[in-house]
This record gives structure tokens, C-alpha cells and sequence, in this order.
């Protein structure tokens, strides 16, 4: 549209508008005599529509006018933006070659009155350049190996975060599967007995308990994880000694999460009865309902929200019941607390042929010493 003249198509417009407005008025004589007062009312409205019609083709073609003068006004500045610079460009040369021009009759000058002079002048310029060179090739160099090294250094960073995640998810793996081995052997051995009834299915059932509890406690703790997300808040506890008989398991809370409409709860689950896992709460998004709540904490497991019971459910069909509540969400929750051991408080010490003592969740180093030696040879000897 904007090449065509605004004569043609303001005309196809017009005939395509009186077209819809003769049709549009024929429909409303249709309209039984009875109902006057719409065919009435309708043909109003058609009158204000076609005024409005008119207004809006009057400022269009204003404004296409404005276009059109503007185009030509931009291309005239971009025809002159482009001589300016062409004539930018020739004088820069014109001032290249005048000044070559300059040097050369000046060499001409002083070799006719002082040939030596000349040759003394073209011999210092030589030696300073030298001179130049061999003081700046040094720093080029240096600064040339630094960005070299710098991204050397950038690259394994990178790999020994990678590394440490490894690590880190290996040992927890390691762990768990420690004390699933024991919790099977001790069914193992349960199965070699002679009992029966009902103490042999209690044994049986505490054994499948613990190891359930087991795997909770390790995907709490890799919830819960380092780094950033190391010295997270955990639930109040009035008396510790409960929890201990319970093997960390908490007291069931009720909390209610106030959201709005348009929010999300603000969290990320992770579990599911596919894994023998309850639904467990592995992140908490800053500024979000769950986090504005105040008790709600990474590592609590939902058992129940807003009378739907998720302690049996999938994964899925857990996000599907969350993600489908409106307005305020009653929920139950139940935190149980990590065993504590040598990994949680990210204090585990490595030592190099040298001697040099490293934290391996810090990347800090430590000069060698006896004491320090022999604390980490009994740390890791511990594991």
C-alpha cells in the first residue's frame, strides 16, 4: 500500500465499506415492523459508523501524505549522509598523498644541501622503531599468554564445578545404597530364619521402612545440597529428643499458602511413589507465595493439599493436583531432618602429593601441615 497513490486504494476501500453499508441496510429492512426501533437504532449506529469511516480515511490520507514527504526527505539526507562521507573519505587520501608528496621533497631537500644529514635522520628513525619493538613485544606477548591463560583457567573452572556435582551426587548415591544393602541383608538374614506370622511380617515391614527413610533423608540432602543452597532454614524444634526416637522424622505441620490468582505456588517437588519416594519440596522460588509463607521448607514432604491425599501419588499426578488449586491452599507437611555426617557441613578435605590441604566444595588451599595431614588422612580413611 504504501507504493500505490492513496487515490487507489482509499477508492477500493470506499466501494469495499458502501458495499457493507447497502447490504448492511438492506438486512435491516428485513426486519419486521413490529421491531422499529432496532432498524432504527441499527441505522444510527451506521450513520456514526460511516462518519467515523470518513474521518479515519481523511487522517489516513494525511498521514500518507506525511509518509510520502518524509520518504523523500530521508532519501535526500541519505543521498547527502553518503556524498559527506565519500568526500570525507577523498580528502583523507588527498591529505595521505599530500603529505607523502611533503616527506618526499623534504628527503629531496636535505639530500641536495645534506646528503648525511638525510641518511643520519633515515638511520634514527630505523633505531627507534627497533628500539620500539623490542620494548613493546614483550608486554604483546605476556598479555597475548594472560588471555590464553584466562580462558585456560575459565574452561576448568568450569569442568571442576561439573566434577564436584559429580562427586557430590556419587556420594550421596553411595551412601543410600550403603544403607540399603544393610537394610536387604538384614531381610536377607530374616528370610533364613525360622519365624513366621505376624512378627515375621513386622521385622519385614520395619526393614522396608527404614530403607524407605533412608532414601527420603538422601534426596532431602541433595535437596538441600551446598554452595548456594548450603544453611537453608530448617522447621523449629522445641525438643530434639522426640525426633532423635523418630530417627529424624518431624512433627506432621499445617500450613496455609495465601497466592493470588495470576501466581504460582513458587516451589519444585521432586519424589513420587514411582520411586518409593513421598512428594518432596526440592526448591523454593525467592518472592513467591511458598517463600512469602514463611513455613514452608526445602526438604518437607507433602503428605495432603486441600484435602487431596498425596501420600501415595506419582509425581505427575502430584503437579497435576497442585497446579490445579485456586486460592488459598491448606496444606500438610512433614520435614525429616538429614543424619548428620561429614558431608553435610561441606568440609570434605583432600591432599595433593605436595602436601597442599584443599576443601572440596570451597576450591580454597591450604599450606601442608602435620596436624592438618593427619586430620585428613583420618577423614578420609573414616569414608
Amino acid at each position: 500500500m504504501g507504493n500505490e497513490s492513496p487515490v487507489a486504494w482509499s477508492d477500493a476501500l470506499e466501494k469495499d465499506f458502501d458495499k457493507a453499508f447497502v447490504a448492511l441496510d438492506l438486512l435491516l429492512g428485513e426486519i419486521d415492523s413490529d421491531q422499529v426501533e432496532i432498524t432504527y437504532e441499527g441505522r444510527q449506529k451506521m450513520t456514526s459508523l460511516s462518519g467515523s469511516f470518513a474521518q479515519l480515511m481523511h487522517k489516513a490520507q494525511s498521514m500518507h501524505h506525511a509518509l510520502s514527504r518524509y520518504e523523500k526527505e530521508v532519501a535526500i539526507l541519505r543521498r547527502d549522509l553518503t556524498d559527506a562521507r565519500a568526500d570525507r573519505d577523498a580528502m583523507e587520501k588527498e591529505m595521505q598523498q599530500l603529505m607523502l608528496q611533503v616527506h618526499s621533497l623534504q628527503c629531496q631537500l636535505h639530500a641536495k644541501t645534506a646528503p648525511h644529514e638525510s641518511d643520519m635522520i633515515k638511520k634514527k628513525l630505523d633505531t627507534q622503531i627497533g628500539q620500539l619493538h623490542d620494548v613493546l613485544m614483550p608486554s604483546l606477548r605476556t598479555e597475548c599468554e594472560l588471555d590464553v591463560l584466562r580462558k585456560e583457567c575459565e574452561r576448568q573452572r568450569h569442568l571442576i564445578g561439573a566434577l564436584e556435582t559429580e562427586v557430590f551426587g556419587a556420594r550421596l548415591a553411595a551412601k543410600y545404597l550403603d544403607k540399603e544393602l544393610a537394610g536387604r541383608i538384614q531381610q536377607i538374614q530374616l528370610l533364613g530364619r525360622n519365624m513366621r506370622g505376624v512378627e515375621h511380617d513386622r521385622l519385614w515391614n520395619q526393614l522396608e521402612a527404614e530403607i524407605h527413610l533412608h532414601r527420603h533423608k538422601t534426596v532431602i540432602r541433595a535437596c538441600r545440597g551446598r554452595g548456594q543452597t548450603k544453611g537453608l532454614p530448617t522447621p523449629p524444634t522445641n525438643d530434639c529428643q522426640p525426633a532423635k526416637r523418630r530417627r529424624g522424622v518431624g512433627e506432621t505441620r499445617k500450613v496455609v499458602l495465601a497466592k493470588q490468582p495470576h501466581e504460582g505456588l513458587g516451589i519444585s517437588i521432586t519424589g513420587g511413589s514411582e520411586h518409593a519416594l513421598p512428594i518432596v519440596i526440592s526448591e523454593i522460588q525467592p518472592g513467591q507465595p511458598a517463600h512469602r509463607c514463611g513455613q514452608i521448607y526445602v526438604g518437607d514432604a507433602i503428605l495432603s493439599v486441600n484435602g487431596y491425599d498425596l501420600r501415595n501419588a506419582k509425581h505427575q499426578q502430584a503437579v497435576d493436583i497442585l497446579s490445579s488449586q485456586h486460592g488459598d491452599l491448606h496444606m500438610e507437611v512433614v520435614y525429616v531432618a538429614p543424619d548428620e555426617d561429614s558431608d553435610d557441613d561441606g568440609t570434605v578435605l583432600i591432599e595433593d602429593a605436595d602436601g597442599r590441604i584443599y576443601n572440596m566444595y570451597n576450591n580454597s588451599v591450604e599450606e601442608p601441615s602435620s596436624s592438618r595431614s593427619s586430620t585428613a588422612g583420618s577423614h578420609q580413611n573414616s569414608e
